[in-house]
């Protein structure tokens, strides 16, 4: 072989070489995130600052379905720099614990758990993604002994006193007496004259002088004692349970119970006082109120202050948020739908950890890396999740029939739904809607719950379709049960069409519902009136009913527990008119989400309920 082909061949080989060990390299740069309930790409995307093409390409198949419980890859170049602009993203391995990570990135205890307000003992487990802020050189338990104070256990702070003090190199320095050879020296410190030497080479080859100045080492046995000491400490410090080091760094905070200063902030758009928007606005505000005077037989008091955010930019939000006394909220509910607005006051909330809650808009991004977020409009993902847990809980022996509207629009809730019924082997078939008065008897099964669900959201099929499912409902075999199961959009269409909807069993499920029909909704209405000398305009939700729930729920949370409100979502009592409040955190270091969802029941005896599965 000739010297040129050699040298190509080398060159090849190197190639490859570098090429398997980039595609290594490139294999290992992500973290697993295991799938829990309601999560989408979309949320899961944003919770790490990737893109949903970036976690289809680490994960094929993921744009198709992705299933609780299961393991995805997560880039972790660009999704690092998005951890809150610092730190990384981590997944808890087995044997980790909140110690050990403290000392291996660099960072305090505390440190960890500031970035992490979700993280707890009992979630604390293999599996779960946490971010680790960036180094800082902060020692692992300092700031957990100066926040405990005397509640520290005394073996914990002897041990971290043991490795956090600097060991001194050397026993001490000696001056030369006059004649004092080595020997005596060593005798007289009870070392080896190698080790002297080793301190002090440079009598290898001199003589001690009077008054020369010599090191004087710790023996091998003052040193095996030290290294003995020093394991002792590690292994006390090691052994710590993570349920202490969370109860040791548990913030504690004052607050005087039944007082809140809170902020209202709503885009009135004061200048069109006769749009429908800006009424909508008015009718939270008024809710809002009643919820106050309802606290008031608490004995809870409210200071209040009402601000415009209108059609300002992020600018003008930036200045109504600096205002004076805003630092001093214990909390600010924020009506604005729009995206730089909201960023604008997410920015801020995050800073002066404030709690921010958000109960209009349905898709802000901020709750998942702003711990103190409460989003009350759910997204869709979260809240299909709950009901295909409700649906499965409420009908044991579903067969479900699928009617196809063949209107082109699409339904994420029913194919969501479909996968599920797959995964539980629960029949299912579907049926033209222009057929369904010919070919669906036979699909009648007597000893099941025969569900009809329509693959539209739309009015337009629902109304083709209740007649027929009337006379399907009038002329079945004794003994057979059929119900419609349908969508929040239902309760737009029962003013015309209640009756049909009652005879054929209708159910919807929806994060918000009132009617005349309930006693709350009653009650409310008559309060409305007599404050206001008007009716609530018709709306789907009622804002009125909206402010007021919204009020009552987070103002009472604020009076009860102040900074610790997140702390305690799942104390909070109230009777809210319209919604129900179910938070979750979407991560550990970020908001929450409202993910309550209630089934609402037509039934053919002319009954209305609202189904709570939480209570």
């Amino acid at each position: 072989m000739t010297r040129y082909l050699k040298s190509v061949l080398t060159a090849l080989l190197l190639l490859a070489s570098m090429s398997i060990s980039i595609l290594r390299a490139q294999e290992q740069q992500y973290f697993l995130h295991t799938v829990t309930a309601g999560q989408g790409l979309y949320s899961i995307s944003r919770m790490y600052g990737v893109t949903e093409d970036d976690i289809i390409k680490l994960n094929p198949g993921s744009e198709t379905v992705i299933r609780i419980g299961q393991e995805l890859r997560i880039p972790v170049a660009r999704s690092t720099d998005s951890a809150q602009g610092t730190g990384k993203f981590h997944t808890i391995a087995q044997g980790e614990t909140l110690y050990r990570l403290s000392v291996e990135n660099n960072v305090s205890v505390k440190e960890i758990m500031d970035a992490n307000p979700g993280l707890s003992a009992q979630n604390f487990k293999i599996g779960q993604v946490i971010t680790i802020p960036a180094p800082t050189g902060s020692a692992p338990l300092a700031s957990t002994i100066e926040t405990a104070e005397e509640e520290i256990p005394e073996a914990i702070s002897d041990a971290n006193e043991s490795l956090a003090t600097e060991d001194q190199p050397y026993k001490c320095i000696h001056v030369v007496k006059r004649r004092e050879t080595i020997y005596r020296i060593c005798k007289t410190y009870d070392i080896t004259q190698a080790e002297f030497l080793e301190a002090n080479p440079q009598y290898r080859k001199s003589k001690l002088r009077n008054g020369a100045e010599v090191i004087i080492p710790f023996s091998s046995r003052e040193l095996a004692a030290k290294e003995q000491e020093r394991k002792k400490a590690e292994t006390v410090l090691e052994s710590i349970p993570d349920s202490t080091l969370f109860q040791l760094n548990a913030p504690k905070r004052q607050h005087e119970p039944g007082k809140v200063n809170a902020a209202l902030i709503l885009p009135f758009s004061l200048s069109d006082a006769s749009s429908v928007d800006q009424m909508k606005m008015v009718e939270f505000l008024q809710g809002v109120l009643l919820g106050i005077e309802k606290l008031k037989d608490e004995r809870v008091s409210v200071n209040l202050k009402v601000m415009d955010s209108g059609r300002t930019d992020a600018d003008g939000i930036r200045r109504i948020l600096t205002q004076d006394g805003m630092d001093e909220m214990d909390i600010v509910i924020f009506g604005s739908k729009d995206a730089a607005q909201i960023g604008e006051a997410s920015r801020w909330s995050s800073e002066k950890d404030i709690p921010l809650v958000l109960p209009l808009n349905s898709n802000s991004d901020y709750v998942f890396a702003n711990p103190h977020v409460f989003q009350l409009n759910t997204p869709q993902s979260y809240i299909y999740q709950e009901v295909y847990d409700h649906f499965f809980k409420e009908f044991r022996k579903p067969n479900v029939i699928i009617i196809d509207a063949a209107d082109g629009s699409r339904n994420e809730f029913l194919t969501g739904l479909m996968i599920e019924m797959d995964e539980r082997k629960v029949p299912h078939e579907t049926i033209a809607l222009r057929n369904l008065n010919e070919s669906v008897k036979s699909r009648l099964k007597p000893d099941l719950q025969n569900i009809f669900i329509i693959n539209s959201k739309e009015a337009s099929p629902l109304f083709t379709a209740l007649p027929m499912l009337q006379l399907i409902s009038r002329n079945k075999d004794e003994g057979v049960e059929t119900h419609l199961f349908g969508y929040p959009e239902y309760q737009t269409y029962t003013i015309d069409h209640l009756d049909e909807m009652y005879e054929v069993d209708t159910w919807f499920y929806s994060w918000f519902y009132t009617n005349n029909m309930l006693k709350e909704s009653v009650d409310f209405g008559n309060s409305f009136r007599r404050a206001f000398g008007r009716q609530m305009i018709i709306s789907y939700p009622s804002y009125a009913s909206y402010g007021y729930d919204t009020s009552c729920f987070f103002l009472k949370a604020a009076s009860q527990y102040g900074g610790q409100l997140e702390d305690n979502l799942g104390r909070i009592r109230c009777n809210p008119v319209q919604m129900g409040f179910k938070f979750e955190r979407v991560n550990n270091w970020g908001g929450f989400i409202n993910r309550k969802v209630f089934f609402i029941h037509l039934s053919d005896n002319y009954v209305v309920e609202k189904i709570d599965f939480d209570r």
